[in-house]
């Protein structure tokens, strides 16, 4: 199986996301002529990506998915392919078989070194187990190091190539309204949709706690509710409570009570979380049953099934959607591109914070 095929399904099946059934609308292909990308002043269109994708995988797991799903895998798959070409290129340059030149290539980057090993512990140690050690780690450091050799060469190779990625992301227009971190001014927001019961929510938290740290002045967060109700039924009620601890300026606080209690979400737990917080019971309780407070969150819910999201986190980095728990890098990635962009990509039009 071809590169591309496996990561078209990790794309389509491996999301680290809570998902509720239902089709959403996708997106138009790359297009038959259009130039996606460029590799040494030669064009790959929308077509060679397509062909080199599996047509007929393309289309049966690729068309019908949201718009930032089908960039995504498009963009992985024209990464591939750029690489793909590199190898052959080279290889028939230096007249041998692709797999020849790779292990060649390989062997010319020499093992991996101590100084390595504790480089790679030394920018990863945030990540680590706490107590974990250098000397614990290094034989499974330089296994996994020995591993990206073949992605080392590739890396080498695209650094002497003149490579194009024109594809544009897919980007949503939905109000960034709501409770909100980060400088009302942030050149950067991001609007996440979330559900109190995921799983993958709550490992979300950190990852934007993080966000926030990296990008202090540049980023806002702004959260929305989307409860799946089919698979979480006290995600709901959980978004209604936390709506009536905003309204009494409480609304973080209350966030953080019910991700750290998942499992304690039924109405008394709801109750004791705002007493806990020493919230007004009696405005709490009446927030709760004033059906603007539901509306409220089943507002958050249709913004986000109008522009194809059905699953949770989904995150939206200026209109562009990255969806699942995912590590900070693919945050880091697309803020620092919106970022050295400026101000030639449009913020979305942000709200004061709320609360």
């Amino acid at each position: 199986m071809r590169l591309g095929t496996l990561i078209i399904l990790a794309l389509a099946f491996g999301a680290l996301a809570c998902q509720r059934d239902g089709a959403s609308p996708g997106a138009a292909s790359a297009g038959d002529s259009k130039v996606v990308a460029q590799l040494d002043g030669r064009d790959i269109t929308g077509a060679d990506l397509e062909t080199w994708m599996k047509e007929d995988l393309y289309k049966r797991e690729i068309e019908g998915k949201p718009a930032g799903e089908v960039y995504e895998a498009q963009a992985a798959a024209i990464d591939a392919l750029v690489n793909e070409e590199l190898v052959e290129n080279a290889a028939k340059k230096a007249g041998q078989t692709p797999e020849a030149f790779m292990k060649a290539q390989e062997e010319l980057l020499g093992p991996v070194g101590d100084e390595e090993v504790k480089a790679f512990f030394d920018g990863n140690t945030s990540r680590l187990p706490p107590g974990a050690t250098l000397e614990s780690l290094a034989p499974r450091i330089k296994q996994h190091l020995e591993s990206q050799r073949p992605e080392k060469v590739r890396e080498n190779l695209r650094a002497a190539a003149k490579i194009a990625v024109l594809l544009e992301p897919p980007r949503a227009n939905v109000d960034a309204t709501g409770p909100s971190r980060g400088p009302a001014d942030a050149a950067v927001v991001i609007v996440e949709f979330s559900d109190y019961q995921c799983p993958f929510c709550k490992r979300a938290e950190p990852t934007i706690d993080a966000v926030l740290a990296k990008y202090p002045t540049q980023v806002r967060v702004v959260y929305r509710h989307l409860p799946l109700d089919g698979l979480h039924p006290r995600a709901r009620p959980a978004a209604i409570a936390s709506v009536c601890a905003e309204q009494q300026g409480k609304f973080w606080e209350y966030h953080g009570k019910l991700f750290e209690n998942q499992q304690a979400l039924n109405d008394e737990d709801l109750d004791k979380h705002a007493t806990e917080l020493g919230l007004d019971q009696a405005a709490f309780k009446a927030c709760q049953q004033n059906p603007e407070t539901a509306q409220r969150v089943q507002r958050d819910s249709d913004a986000a099934r109008a522009v194809g999201i059905t699953g949770t986190p989904a995150f939206l980095i200026n209109g562009i959607l990255i969806s699942g728990a995912r590590p900070i890098d693919d945050f880091s990635k697309w803020i620092d591109q919106e970022l050295a962009a400026k101000p030639a990509a449009a913020t979305p039009a942000a709200a004061p914070p709320a609360s």
